[in-house]
C-alpha cells in the first residue's frame, strides 16, 4: 500500500474518532483533511480512497495475534515467542490491574477476550499485555517481568467509595519501589472521566502509600511511576505500551525475574550472580515447592469444603507436613541443602501458612455461628422467672468458654474471635430481656429496702437521773412522781393553788422517779 495513503487513512480515522467523541461540534479538521483529498485525488480516486481508508480502519486497528492461559507471569514469554515468529521486532509488556468491584467477564470485554482462561495476549502493534494475575504474589512478578508497567482501570463504584482500588495495585506500588524501578514504570489509567478518576484514585492512595513497606518515602503516586496517564479508552492505552523493546531483552528479564522469585523474599537484584548449584535448586525445587503447597492447600480445602472441621488445627499440621515431605521427596539433600534450597523451602512454609490463616478465619466464622446456635438452643430450655437476667448470663458465659475451648485448635489466635462473639451474645441477651420486658412475661425482682438501727447506752439520755442527782428534784422541770399506790398525794386546790411541785416531800426513792422533759 502506497505510504502517503496509510498516513491520510490514519489522519481519517483520527479525525472520525474526534468527531464522534465531540458529537460533531467543531469538524474543522475533518473538512480541512477532505479538502485535502479532493485537492490530491481525483473524484474517483477519492471514492476509492474513501474506501480503503474504512478498511484500513480495521486493518490498522490492534489486532490480537496470541493468546496464552499458562501461568504468570511465564505466559507472557510464550506470547512474545509468537509475535516474534510473527515478524514484530519491537515490542513493550504491561500488566493489567483492576480494582476489587471488575468482573471477570469485564475485563474480558475491556480488550476483546474471548477465552476466559487467557492470562495473556499480544497484538500486532508490540503490545503484550498480561492479564490480572490470580494471587498478590503474582501480581507483584508479573509487574516486575513487565518493567513496572501497568494499566489500571477502576469501577464506578469502587471510586465512589474508595475502597478496592488497591487489592492488586497496592502490592505492585510496593514491589517497583522495592525493586527500584520508579526511573521506568508507568501507570496507564483508562476512566470514562480521567479528570473526576485522578482527583478520586490520588486521593484513595494518600494512605495507601504512606503504608508501603518501602525504604523510600512516597506520598503521590508520581513518585512510585515515572509516568502517570489517564486515557479514556483501551486503544489509548495500547499506544502506550508500544514500545521499542527487543524480544530477546524482555524474554530476558522475564526469565530472571521468574528464577529470582524462587529464593528470594527480599527485593530481587537481576544482576546478582548466582552459582550453577544455586540456579540448578531454582530450576528444581522451585517448581516443587509451588506443586506441594497447591497440593497441600488443595487437601485442606476439599476436606474444609465450606463445613466445619473440628480438628482443623491438625489437619493444618498434616498439611504443611505432607508439603515438606513432598519437597524432600522431589530434591536431592546437596540441592535442599543450599541457600536457595532453604529459602525456598522457607518461602513455602510462609505461602502455606499464610493461605491456612485465611482458611483458619473462615473456621472460626462458622465456629461462631455453630456455637451462637447452641447458645440460642440453650436459652429456650431457660424458664421465665425474676432471675432469667442472671440465668441468661450464666449460658452465655458457658458458651464463652466453649467457644474457646474449641478455637484453640484452629491454627493462629483467637482472641479477636472471643471478644467479637462476647460482644454478640451481650448484645443478643440485652435484646431478649428487653423483649421478654415489654411483653409482660419478665419482671425483674424487686429492690429490698435499706434498715438501718442505732443502738447506744447513755446514762441520762433524755435529760437529769435523781438516782444520779436528787437535789435537783426541785428543779423548775416537768417532774412527774406516780407513787406505789397510784394515787398522787397533791390535791386539786393545792395544783390550782401554786406551784404544787415544791410540797412534794419527802424525796421519792429513785426506781419511782421518772424525770422527763
Amino acid at each position: 500500500l502506497p505510504l502517503l495513503h496509510i498516513h491520510l487513512a490514519r489522519r481519517l480515522d483520527s479525525c472520525v474518532d474526534t468527531l464522534l467523541a465531540t458529537k460533531w461540534e467543531s469538524c474543522s479538521k475533518f473538512v480541512s483533511l477532505l479538502v485535502e483529498i479532493m485537492s490530491t485525488y481525483t473524484m474517483a480516486a477519492a471514492q476509492r480512497f474513501l474506501v480503503f481508508a474504512m478498511v484500513v480502519k480495521l486493518s490498522l486497528g490492534s489486532a490480537i495475534l496470541s493468546e496464552c492461559n499458562s501461568r504468570l507471569p511465564m505466559s507472557l514469554s510464550t506470547v512474545i515467542s509468537d509475535l516474534e515468529a510473527e515478524g514484530v521486532n519491537e515490542l513493550g509488556t504491561a500488566c493489567f490491574l483492576t480494582s476489587r468491584g471488575v468482573t471477570t467477564s469485564k475485563k474480558r470485554e475491556f480488550f476483546g477476550i474471548e477465552d476466559g482462561s487467557s492470562t495473556a495476549f499480544g497484538t500486532d502493534t508490540g503490545a503484550c499485555m498480561a492479564l490480572t494475575p490470580p494471587s498478590v504474589a503474582e501480581v507483584a512478578s508479573t509487574v516486575v517481568a513487565c518493567g513496572g508497567n501497568i494499566v489500571y482501570y477502576a469501577d464506578e463504584d469502587d471510586l465512589s467509595r474508595g475502597e478496592g482500588l488497591f487489592d492488586s495495585l497496592g502490592p505492585a506500588m510496593e514491589r517497583i519501589l522495592n525493586e527500584d524501578m520508579t526511573r521506568t514504570s508507568s501507570l496507564i489509567v483508562v476512566s470514562s472521566n480521567p479528570a473526576s478518576t485522578k482527583i478520586q484514585l490520588e486521593s484513595a492512595a494518600a494512605s495507601v502509600l504512606s503504608s508501603l513497606v518501602s525504604s523510600k518515602k512516597v506520598s503521590t503516586l508520581d513518585d512510585v511511576f515515572a509516568m502517570v496517564k489517564y486515557v479514556t479508552t483501551p486503544e489509548e492505552a495500547m499506544e502506550f505500551v508500544a514500545g521499542s523493546e527487543e524480544p530477546a531483552q524482555a524474554q530476558a528479564t522475564i526469565a530472571a525475574t521468574v528464577a529470582s522469585d524462587f529464593w528470594q523474599t527480599t527485593p530481587i537484584a537481576l544482576s546478582t550472580p548466582m552459582s550453577p548449584k544455586d540456579l540448578a535448586a531454582a530450576r528444581q525445587l522451585g517448581p516443587a515447592a509451588r506443586k506441594a503447597a497447591e497440593s497441600a492447600l488443595a487437601t485442606v480445602k476439599a476436606m474444609a469444603g465450606g463445613e466445619l472441621v473440628s480438628n482443623f488445627g491438625e489437619l493444618c499440621s498434616a498439611a504443611m507436613k505432607r508439603a515438606m515431605d513432598d519437597l524432600d521427596d522431589s530434591s536431592s539433600s546437596s540441592l535442599a541443602s543450599t541457600s536457595v534450597g532453604k529459602q525456598i523451602r522457607e518461602n513455602m512454609k510462609i505461602e502455606i501458612a499464610a493461605e491456612l490463616a485465611v482458611l483458619s478465619d473462615i473456621q472460626l466464622e462458622l465456629l461462631k455461628e455453630a456455637c451462637f446456635t447452641e447458645f440460642k438452643q440453650n436459652l429456650s430450655k431457660l424458664r421465665i422467672s425474676p432471675n432469667l437476667a442472671k440465668d441468661m448470663q450464666d449460658v452465655a458465659d458457658k458458651s464463652i468458654a466453649e467457644f474457646a475451648k474449641r478455637a484453640k485448635k484452629n491454627p493462629g489466635s483467637s482472641s479477636d474471635a472471643k471478644t467479637a462473639f462476647k460482644a454478640q451474645l451481650k448484645e443478643f441477651c440485652a435484646e431478649r430481656l428487653l423483649a421478654a420486658r415489654a411483653g409482660g412475661q419478665f419482671r425483674p425482682l424487686p429492690r429490698k429496702g435499706v434498715t438501718i438501727g442505732l443502738h447506744w447506752l447513755l446514762p441520762k439520755p433524755f435529760g437529769n437521773d435523781f438516782r444520779q442527782e436528787p437535789w435537783m428534784v426541785h428543779a423548775t422541770d416537768n417532774l412527774v412522781y406516780v407513787p406505789p399506790d397510784k394515787i398522787t398525794d397533791v390535791s386539786p386546790d393545792e395544783v390550782a393553788a401554786g406551784d404544787w411541785r415544791n410540797k412534794i416531800v419527802p424525796s421519792p426513792s429513785g426506781n419511782e422517779m421518772l424525770y422527763m422533759q
